[in-house]
């Protein structure tokens, strides 16, 4: 219940600070329950990838929500997508996934740091547009895991999901990520992880961390996880991996209930809403937001 309404209160403060005409805390509940885990979307075929809502004749207020595959690669085509819809909507007001704030001094320069994000936060520099992020505060999603999960647990996914990345992405780009590198990388991601209270003192350093890991995965070695232990479309039955697909769906639904409720409360009468966010959030959210907004 606490966790529910510190979400409540951030959208009705980001809606009253953009349009004065917040979705009614009645209607946001009602349609909350047409929200859906990632995994059940998968499972029902849904391919709603973007979406294209639009309020009443006359009031002006639109929601165009693009799902990405989430990319580095200035020639990838889905940044041409994100101009074409950003130029045909005109926004007034920008959500992105992520919580950085970089914005570089070009869009490739934006996009090389900080993939789609760094291109809506971009355009919206450019054109004078307020830019939100998504995400939720990490100390209440992580208050809310805690209740299915242990804190070795969450801290053993959220350091190894980013080293995945971290190599995933640099594999695919070409440069790959040798292990002294991904080594390196842990004491910063650990160090960002242990910054939340509820965390900090769970695997409070790399040897911690290390040992935990081989007891859950004996042989492995962290920079090698297998990507699909972080896909939410699986259990971690399916994969094997114990419980970090199970933390990643737990994680997402978490998000997913934050992201629809900070749309939700942003909608109002001449409102343009541009979001871009990882593909697999839109089909959980979708039905939610069109019984919300239309």
């Amino acid at each position: 219940m606490k966790i529910v309404t510190l979400i409540v209160l951030a959208g009705a403060t980001l809606s009253g600070a953009l349009t004065g005409q917040p979705v009614s805390p009645e209607r946001l509940a009602q349609c909350e329950a047409r929200l859906r885990t990632q995994l059940d979307a998968a499972r029902s075929g849904d391919q709603t990838f973007n979406l294209d809502l639009s309020g009443p004749a006359g009031g002006g207020a639109r929601l165009r929500y693009f799902g990405v595959r989430h990319t580095y690669d200035s020639t990838d085509t889905q940044l041409a997508e994100i101009q074409a819809v950003w130029q045909e909507l005109r926004p007034t007001v920008v959500f992105f996934e992520g919580t950085s704030n970089f914005v570089g001094p070009t869009l490739n320069a934006s996009v090389a740091r900080s993939a789609e994000p760094g291109v809506l936060r971009y355009l919206a520099a450019r054109d004078s547009i307020p830019a939100r992020s998504l995400e939720p505060p990490m100390a209440d999603e992580v208050q809310a895991l805690l209740r299915s999960f242990t804190a070795e647990q969450l801290v053993l996914f959220y350091v190894t999901r980013p080293l995945t990345q971290i190599r995933d992405m640099n594999r695919v780009g070409g440069k790959l990520y040798g292990k002294p590198a991904l080594d390196s990388a842990l004491v910063p991601l650990l160090a960002r992880v242990r910054s939340t209270a509820a965390l900090a003192e769970a695997l409070p350093d790399t040897a911690a961390y290390r040992a935990a890991f081989a007891r859950w995965f004996p042989g492995l070695d962290p920079s090698d996880t297998p990507s699909g232990w972080f896909n939410p479309e699986r259990t971690s039955a399916e994969t094997g991996s114990k419980f970090v697909n199970d933390v990643n769906r737990g994680s997402s639904a978490f998000r997913d209930l934050y992201m629809y409720r900070l749309l939700a409360s942003a909608w109002g009468p001449g409102v343009r809403i541009f979001a871009a966010v990882g593909r697999a959030h839109v089909p959980a959210q979708a039905e939610a937001l069109r019984c919300a907004l239309q």
